[in-house]
């Protein structure tokens, strides 16, 4: 047990939000650390952020809106110190709250102990086409991608690219998720075109002056095929713990937000991780994906997240509980590290999975014999846990009274 807190920084929304939100990678983040007695006050932006009722948080700060005022929310977080006096642990766990702490990273490190990336690292992973600059000068494999500035741009790559299908996806991520409500991508993380025809009308509904987009090959495969990389990298920029897992479904298909999946080795994706972690001089918790190519049996850089991961539950599940690392390491009290676990130990988010797999059930792809078969065999719930039974109920209980009344209202 340790009594220095843990402040966890979420963001889920201005004070119009509508709805509870629940992040999985925040709930993940706090659960661990909760559990080894260490006291988590989660900083969020307004009581719809569902992590809060997880029984493992011990206080709540709400906290100014980013997008509406940066001055106020660093202001915000000065007062905060000072009402917590002591060492103080501070973990973003999405990723306009990790670039928020890499840009003020100088200020922020006067309060708080940061086992997370500063303003040199963050400006690399916060923007995709940095990314796979990198990863190209390391000699990785890197998808055929382009980054149109204008739709003027878009219109002559319409002329010479030919390898549809693409997808448009953002080149910074947290901006696509708050500008794409103004446009046709409504939220989605990526959107396929197969035609240049398609490609130009897409790229007119969903474009927003000064937001990049990125145009990128889709590599042939199911979502088997990807495979992600978590650890924990020291400030010396050095990997510490490390945890592989493979992908088994996501919600959409293709281009969506995992629901289940697998621990596994993988010594090419670790190779490749590593070397481009240490590139960037990374520190913190990362999550860096891949895909199999079954053209070239190359994996190629999929995205960096610099920050916990939705999946972190796997990790922690298999014994590689890398918030608590990072935490522990930051207060210089380190856990011993490790590099190896158990293949085979199941996560899934099973709320969305069900409707994941009855999506590749409508394209003969699965069945619902095979959904049961893989969800009696999970080892950890994104949501659920009998030591937060409440929140796990209060959850599900929702879920399922929201999925029969969209039966309802579809039926009459």
């Amino acid at each position: 047990m340790s009594s220095t807190p843990a402040f966890v920084f979420n963001h889920i929304g201005d004070a119009h939000s509508k709805g509870h939100q629940l992040n999985l990678s925040t709930l993940a983040v706090i659960r661990s650390l909760g559990r080894r007695g260490i006291p988590v006050v989660l900083v969020t932006t307004n009581n719809r952020d569902g992590a809060a009722q997880s029984r493992f948080v011990t206080q709540v700060e709400y906290c100014p809106y980013m997008h509406e005022s940066e001055a106020k929310l660093l202001d915000f977080f000065t007062a905060l110190a000072n009402r917590y006096p002591g060492p103080k642990v501070l973990l973003p766990t999405v990723d306009e709250c990790a670039w928020f702490v890499g840009k003020y990273y100088t200020q922020l490190n006067q309060h708080f102990l940061i086992p997370a990336p500063n303003d040199q690292a963050m400006s690399k992973v916060n923007n995709k086409q940095i990314q796979y600059e990198t990863a190209e000068q390391l000699g990785i494999p890197i998808p055929e991608t382009y980054f149109p500035k204008t739709l003027d741009d878009v219109e002559k790559l319409s002329h010479s690219i030919a390898n549809y299908p693409y997808v448009i996806k953002p080149n910074v991520s947290f901006e696509w998720k708050l500008q794409s409500a103004r446009s046709g991508a409504k939220g989605k993380k990526g959107l396929r075109v197969d035609s240049a025809a398609e490609l130009l009308a897409t790229a007119r509904e969903i474009y927003v002056p000064e937001h990049d987009f990125m145009i990128q090959e889709v590599i042939g495969g199911r979502d088997q095929r990807l495979v992600t990389f978590l650890g924990f990298f020291s400030p010396e920029h050095q990997p510490i713990s490390w945890f592989i897992r493979k992908k088994i479904r996501q919600s959409p298909i293709d281009f969506g937000y995992c629901t289940m999946t697998e621990s596994c080795h993988n010594p090419v994706v670790l190779d490749q991780s590593v070397r481009l972690l240490k590139a960037i001089h990374y520190h913190g918790i990362a999550g860096v994906e891949w895909k199999l190519d079954p053209a070239t049996e190359t994996y190629k850089l999929i995205e960096i997240n610099g920050r916990p991961v939705n999946t972190t539950g796997c990790a922690v599940a298999s014994g590689v509980d890398l918030p608590a690392i990072a935490y522990f390491h930051a207060i210089g009290n380190p856990l011993p590290p490790v590099t190896d676990w158990q293949d085979g130990q199941r996560w899934a988010w099973l709320s969305m999975d069900f409707w994941a797999a009855r999506e590749l059930a409508a394209l003969g792809q699965s069945s619902f014999k095979q959904w049961w078969s893989e969800a009696c065999s999970i080892k950890a719930d994104a949501v659920f846990a009998s030591d937060d039974l409440a929140f796990s109920l209060r959850y599900y209980i929702h879920a399922i009274w929201s999925a029969v009344a969209a039966k309802i209202k579809h039926a009459f």
